[in-house]
């Protein structure tokens, strides 16, 4: 009786214990009730393996009463499905949180610069004023206004080229530039994510030293699962989970993570491709290249929206741009060759000082860096023309005509010209490729304008429903890991009954020990 008084005493007090310490970890979850990143902690318990003891009791002798209960671990469970489907999408959300920046620079510019108040508001005045030239084109004032508005085209593709240059030099960083690749959006997102890498090797490695029969850290474990979160809104996240508890994470097929080591960094360079500006190689602790170019990988991804942004191959700043040179060199080339070119058989002929008609070969536009190709960036006019607008051709006359006459100065035929370029169709000039029969001025700068709004709100309705997917999936991670007040407090007056019937059951056992020793004294 004694001996089995001593067990009683020996499982009450063991109860006690046990419903102490859980106790202490729903105390602990309340606490951590808004603490980001934390999950939910349960205390796992088994029943004690019974003993013979009481064989005695029973002429069967195999009568076995269990021994109490004991805590086999605190755990905070998490399912691998839930957290790689979040993941998942946070990579997905990472991609469009970037690209939407990039969308509201590239509306922002739709809306000041593009709109019928910017550059289609440039190209409205320089018709207008081909067209008052038309009317009367010895009007040295007039050929004033028309060269200051070709001018101003000009000034403003060059302003466009330099909004646009500076949204992709923050990006991905100025083309062939050191200094400025340095501190790009690139350079600087890849630098982090090495450090995201090496901290999350950081704590696989903690988790070894510190794990102990196969148990790891709840803390470490929440560490760990905060990284990984934060690397999977950087780069689409691929992971493989180790037996001892570490967790190790390939890019592109290839180990950068292995349990407590980084064994592979990431390192954005520079190329020689404008359209292509940047690689993201793999390299080895030597230095050794172990993939010339994840940047595929890295497409869903706000590593690859940023890439994007600067390359010529999708919707980006250097799409835009490149479709802003392509206007700026359509311009400038067809008024370069109405303003130079004999055209079926008929020479562009300015007015001279003498006022006779001369032909006419100094070009409206020519490039600011010498190049022979024009760019929004570099088309500029001729600073002859600038100086003496009068070399502006405003006849086109067949010369070898007998009766042509070099006083013919009332002649509009090049001017005609000029005004056709509003509506008339240039040869090359489209919004998609192959360019076919090609577009006017006008029509192209009005698909332009089409084109980039509707690739924005197409990124805005994408972002808005790729963000909803994200919220979704994250309040199901939540609901499973977050601590739940109803729960916990369901918990608090469980553990507190168990606490009080197993601290009676001990007073109980004890005071029929008191009353034996009594009953012996």
């Amino acid at each position: 009786m004694v001996s089995s008084l001593l067990g009683i005493m020996n499982m009450g007090k063991q109860s006690i214990t046990n419903n102490q310490i859980a106790l202490n970890v729903v105390s602990n979850n309340i606490a951590n009730l808004n603490t980001e990143n934390y999950t939910k902690q349960r205390v796992e318990f088994a029943a004690i393996p019974p003993n013979n003891s009481f064989g005695w009791c029973s002429r069967y002798s195999n009568l076995q009463i269990g021994q109490g209960a004991e805590i086999t671990g605190i755990t905070n469970k998490r399912s691998d499905w839930v957290d790689n489907y979040f993941r998942g999408q946070n990579s997905s959300s990472g991609y469009y949180d970037q690209i939407g920046n990039m969308a509201s620079n590239i509306e922002n510019l739709l809306n000041d610069e593009l709109s019928d108040t910017g550059l289609q508001a440039k190209f409205s005045a320089f018709f207008k004023a081909s067209e008052a030239l038309s009317g009367d084109p010895t009007n040295k004032a007039y050929k004033q206004a028309f060269v200051t508005a070709a001018q101003d085209v000009a000034d403003f593709l060059n302003g466009m080229s330099k909004t646009v240059n500076g949204y992709i030099e923050q990006a991905v960083g100025k083309f062939g530039d050191a200094d400025s690749f340095n501190a790009s959006n690139i350079k600087v997102s890849i630098d982090d994510l090495n450090t995201k890498l090496q901290q999350l090797a950081d704590v696989n490695n903690s988790i070894i030293q510190s794990s102990s029969g196969g148990n790891v850290s709840n803390d470490l474990s929440d560490k760990q699962n905060a990284i990984l979160d934060e690397l999977s809104s950087m780069m689409p996240l691929t992971t493989v989970k180790n037996e001892n508890g570490t967790v190790s994470v390939l890019i592109d097929g290839q180990t950068v993570v292995k349990g407590g080591e980084k064994v592979l960094d990431l390192k954005a360079v520079q190329t020689t491709d404008p359209d292509n500006p940047v690689q993201i190689q793999l390299v080895d602790k030597d230095g050794n290249i172990k993939n010339e170019d994840v940047s595929e990988f890295m497409k869903d991804s706000a590593i690859g929206a940023i890439l994007q942004a600067g390359s010529g191959d999708d919707f980006g700043y250097k799409s835009i741009l490149n479709d802003l040179d392509k206007l700026a060199n359509a311009f400038a080339q067809e008024m370069n060759k109405i303003q130079t070119q004999v055209i079926d058989g008929k020479t562009p002929l300015y007015i001279g000082p003498d006022g006779t008609l001369l032909t006419s070969t100094t070009p409206m536009f020519v490039t600011s860096d010498g190049s022979g190709t024009f760019t929004a960036g570099n088309i500029k006019i001729n600073s002859d023309i600038a100086k003496d607008p009068s070399l502006v051709a405003t006849a086109r006359i067949d010369i070898t005509d007998p009766d042509y006459d070099d006083r013919a100065v009332g002649n509009t035929g090049n001017m005609d010209l000029y005004n056709n370029l509003a509506k008339g169709k240039i040869a090359g000039l489209n919004i998609s490729d192959p360019p076919g029969e090609g577009m006017s001025l006008t029509d192209y700068l009005a698909s332009l304008v089409s084109k980039i709004g509707s690739e924005v709100q197409s990124i805005n309705n994408a972002k808005d429903a790729q963000d909803a997917v994200t919220q979704q999936a994250d309040a199901q991670r939540d609901a499973l890991y977050g601590v739940d007040l109803n729960e916990e407090l369901a918990d608090l007056i469980r553990y507190q009954r168990s606490y009080e019937a197993s601290a009676r059951v001990f007073n109980t056992a004890n005071e029929l020990m008191q009353l034996i020793v009594q009953l012996g004294s």
